[in-house]
């Protein structure tokens, strides 16, 4: 006997939004201009794995599932309804039909000149991901056949069959309590074969799907520029087709003045990540147009357990931990806007616990631990970021703190893309991250960030080993029971916090200010580059 899927996610969310107000008579037309601080790395769904991509492959890529903006429910999208059978492991997923792909991108015709998605599309975006070594695609590896087609032994995934034009089923080899949320996940999007395989690498700079938006044009580092898709398959309540917008164009602007000027003079629609020095005018002057809510988001500085001088050298890293006033650094640089953090998982992620042994601000203990690991005299460490503002200055905070230690912080910043490419490759030891949810689950942050199976490009940037929690983040995979579960990633994090793999920073929120006129934003419980923007509208 199957069973249908329930649509609910496990956990209650604690949200605080304050949104705009929505008219019953949405108005067609309008670009959406909206804020990025760098230019997409990638719109290609097998490199497409950080936010600042994700913005823009969420315009014309979609899923077979969803995440709802409030995180609460995974709803269809592709696939109109799913069937999973009694011991979890066989998911049948039946599509819409009438699903077109885009006829044009860039201004000229695709080669699949806008036909019909069907399941082998579903199959062959899967199998691209595997064969083409996506970061990502092991969060799938669960399907049966996984590891022959990644080896090159095969050509196609056994695991994800298609039964007819509109039904594909995967079998998994044993149950994988995540699966369901995994598939919301933006690399397992839907793209035809006919295209891909024409562009093959640079498939990123042509990108093909059945979204709301498709890509126009495309000026690095200054704009992407995307117009809406005529012949998009979903309506609004009332049988209107959507989107509402005529386009979107992402602004490529990373200085935060700068982007605050041209917000407050019409010139940018929507500011996300609020920049923190002009934080507070703008949730004053903005009221009803600015939201904020607890981010499904971690911060943090890597300590690299690959080499000197972190590994091996417990004391050394539990020392940075205890010499890092957070709260400080909170209130004075962040507006108060931040949690600090006790460990890895985030408020609002089920499995969350309040109860989680940290790291306080103890300067004396930490002078203590570091002398205790053969740097009474202090050391010179050179810590990596991304360039972006709040980054700076959250180092610099941390770099005046840790230099009261005897610890000379040297700070070096480089383009996103630059950097955690550099992150993945292990080049640096000390180094900036975050990390923001893919799904609504903690497996997404303890297996993918800490599993020893997932050095490198797969999440554990630290290069960290530790074999009970090896062993309790893989049992947690196979467990259904909740509670169960809740038990083993609790255990888990624990000893991540003891072992100090990470200086665990804070908890992030998530939020975006509107101009007056544009309707219909919902800041997404996943983050704003999640934020759909199908019913979102200009009332001019």
């Amino acid at each position: 006997m199957k069973r249908t899927f329930a649509l609910a996610l496990l956990g209650t969310l604690i949200v605080t939004i304050l949104s705009t107000a929505v008219s019953a008579n949405p108005k067609n037309g309008g670009i959406l201009r909206w804020r990025i601080i760098n230019d997409p790395p990638s719109l290609d769904p097998v490199t497409s794995n950080i936010t600042t991509a994700t913005r823009g492959t969420n315009l014309y890529l979609e899923t077979l599932v969803k995440t709802s903006p409030s995180g609460k429910e995974i709803l269809p999208c592709l696939a109109e309804n799913w069937e999973v059978d009694d011991d979890s492991r066989v998911w049948t997923f039946h599509l819409r039909k009438g699903v077109l792909f885009h006829d044009n991108v860039l201004g000229e015709p695709t080669l699949n000149g806008g036909r019909e998605m069907t399941a082998e599309d579903v199959k062959y975006s899967f199998e691209r991901l595997v064969k083409m070594k996506s970061a990502r695609v092991f969060f799938a590896d669960k399907i049966k056949g996984y590891q022959e087609l990644s080896d090159g032994k095969v050509s196609e995934w056994a695991g994800v069959e298609v039964l007819d034009d509109y039904t594909v089923r995967f079998t998994l080899d044993e149950p994988f309590a995540p699966f369901l949320a995994v598939l919301t996940y933006p690399s397992f999007g839907v793209i035809p074969r006919e295209d891909a395989e024409k562009w093959g690498k640079n498939f990123t700079f042509h990108p093909v799907g059945t979204g709301p938006f498709v890509l126009q044009e495309w000026k690095h580092d200054s704009v992407a520029s995307f117009r809406k898709n005529p012949n998009y398959w979903d309506k609004d309540d009332r049988g209107v087709k959507l989107p509402y917008l005529d386009g979107v164009d992402l602004m490529v602007i990373p200085d935060n003045g700068v982007a605050y000027l041209e917000f407050k003079k019409g010139n940018i629609d929507v500011l996300p990540d609020i920049p923190d020095e002009y934080y507070q005018e703008l949730k004053d002057g903005f009221g009803p147009s600015f939201q904020e809510r607890p981010g499904l988001n971690t911060y943090y500085y890597g300590m690299s357990q690959s080499g000197e001088p972190f590994m091996d050298n417990l004391k050394l890293r539990q020392a940075l931990n205890y010499g890092v006033n957070r709260e400080g650094i909170n209130e004075l640089v962040l507006n108060g806007r931040y949690q600090p953090a006790k460990g890895v998982l985030p408020p609002g992620m089920p499995g969350y616990n309040d109860n989680l042994k940290g790291y306080e601000y103890d300067p004396e203990k930490a002078k203590q631990l570091l002398s205790e690991a053969g740097y009474a005299k202090g050391l010179e460490l050179t810590l990596y970021f991304n360039n972006n503002p709040r980054h700076r200055s959250i180092a610099e905070a941390m770099q005046a703190q840790l230099g009261e230690l005897g610890i000379k912080i040297k700070l070096s910043s480089s383009e996103v893309g630059a950097h955690y490419d550099a992150v993945r490759r292990g080049d640096f030891k000390f180094f900036r991250a975050g990390w923001a949810g893919d799904y609504a689950d903690p497996d997404n942050f303890l297996y993918t960030l800490f599993c020893s199976d997932n050095f490198g490009p797969k999440g554990n940037y630290c290069r960290y080993k530790n074999d009970d929690v090896d062993r309790w983040l893989k049992e947690a995979r196979r467990e259904t029971d909740p509670d169960k579960r809740w038990e083993l990633y609790g255990k888990a994090e624990q000893q991540i916090v003891d072992d100090a793999v990470w200086m665990f920073l804070f908890y992030q929120t998530t939020s975006l200010v509107t101009r007056p006129d544009v309707q219909g934003v919902e800041l997404a419980f996943l983050g704003d580059y999640m934020t759909e923007l199908t019913e979102v509208w200009r009332d001019r």
